[in-house]
């Protein structure tokens, strides 16, 4: 991408800074020590300015303002900036006669270059780039939303209006859901921020399938005929939630890393915390555990003389396995607890079979677990790790013992005289 950042306008204060190259139409700028005063304006007024020394500015002779349209922190990055402007965009600018019309075209080609790359991106982390970059381009246009407004997911879906459906696509992005529909003629778009909504459901009728309800205190909304509706009001549920969080955060709610910079919010992060939340509420672990890997297999059950078959859930600090009949079998091991981790030999009755020792002198054994290796590897370090931290604690510990051991020795005890 040839440019870092998006055009800004500057003060007639930038022309403080020395010329380190001047050419047609767009002018280079350099700023080393010597503007440390505009350095210092900048910061005074934006706290979070990041000024980079050199800059290429947009100038129009007679205007005292400038924009910015590319920026670095060395000059060879700069002059690749400027030589991509001259094989891109200067051979097209001669068609121009006011120079303000040539300052509005560079501007607009610069943003729109900007806007591009970023759905580019967006687009790459998904499954389909290219139906999702499609979907993007709607997405802006059909309802005018903040660029900042980030998609993160969309689904093909029928919204009813009384007993009429009408067939659109639901947009669901980080502050908004949105629903666009054109059939026959008819156009029907709407726009639910997730700050508004009271209440989410899966509801049944006669009239449809299975549904999804969302409802806010002016009104409800049914949508149905999703290709997987246990993802979609997977999803919503989730992005409602964070969005919730984020609100209270101003009330000191500390947010995750990912949800200080809503534009990491993907759909394939959002699926994976709907799991995060789901591990953590069935075996109500501390709010501050990281899921690491969920995985099927079969744990051997002495009771019922089998294998249960189930999901086994890794942390930072637990093993966690849930059998596939809810209620049939629950594990919980902490980590603290585990001796080691270990594959055993693979046979065809026991394939790919794990134990986990702990101190208790008991094992548990977990077969039909795939990739088993990376899965044993990845346990191992973090138990490695746990059980280096627990010496260093002890060794501490025992470290202050002695301490106050030695102290006590040195310190004479009197008791005074009868009768004193």
């Amino acid at each position: 991408m040839p440019f870092p950042r998006p055009p800004e306008s500057c003060s007639s204060a930038l022309s403080l800074w020395p010329l380190a190259d001047k050419r047609p139409l767009i002018d280079a700028e350099w700023k080393p020590c010597l503007g440390l005063l505009v350095g210092a304006l900048d910061t005074v007024l934006d706290s979070n300015a990041r000024v980079t020394p050199f800059r290429i500015l947009l100038q129009i002779p007679g205007s005292q303002t400038s924009w910015v349209v590319a920026s670095g922190a060395a000059v060879e990055e700069v002059n690749k900036h400027w030589d991509w402007l001259v094989h891109n965009l200067l051979h097209s600018l001669s068609v121009f006669e006011n120079k303000e019309d040539v300052a509005s075209f560079v501007r607009g080609k610069v943003k729109g270059l900007i806007a591009e790359d970023v759905r580019g991106r967006q687009a790459a982390q998904e499954e389909d780039p290219e139906k999702f970059r499609e979907a993007l381009l709607k997405f802006e246009l059909h309802f005018g939303l903040p660029s900042s407004e980030k998609l993160v997911t969309f689904y093909s879906c029928c919204c009813w209006k009384g007993r009429v459906p009408r067939q659109g696509f639901l947009y669901l992005s980080i502050n908004h859901m949105s629903f666009y529909s054109f059939l026959l003629g008819k156009e029907v778009k709407f726009v639910i921020p997730w700050a508004e909504m009271t209440r989410l459901e899966r509801v049944s009728t006669g009239l449809m399938t299975e549904a999804i309800r969302v409802s806010t205190r002016q009104r409800q909304r049914e949508f149905s005929m999703f290709l997987n509706l246990d993802e979609t009001f997977g999803v919503i549920g989730q992005l409602a939630d964070i969005a919730l969080r984020r609100l209270l955060d101003s009330g000191g709610l500390e947010l995750d890393r990912v949800l200080q910079q809503p534009t990491r919010i993907t759909k394939r992060w959002v699926l994976e915390q709907a799991i995060r939340e789901y591990a953590l509420a069935l075996f109500r672990l501390p709010r501050a555990e990281k899921l690491h890997e969920v995985a099927p297999c079969s744990v051997w059950t002495p009771h019922a003389r089998c294998h249960t078959a189930g999901t086994l859930y890794t942390t930072d600090s637990y093993l966690c396995f849930s059998s596939r009949e809810e209620g049939n079998c629950s594990l919980l091991v902490p980590l603290s607890e585990v001796l080691s981790i270990e594959k055993a030999e693979s046979t065809s009755p026991l394939p790919n079979p794990v134990i986990v020792s702990v101190r208790t002198k008991k094992a548990f054994q977990l077969i039909d677990l795939p990739d088993r290796d990376e899965l044993v590897e990845s346990m191992n370090y973090r138990l490695r790790s746990l059980q280096w931290k627990q010496s260093m604690f002890r060794s501490r510990k025992d470290g202050k013992r002695k301490v106050v051991r030695v102290m006590s020795e040195l310190i004479p005890v009197t008791f005074p005289h009868a009768g004193c």
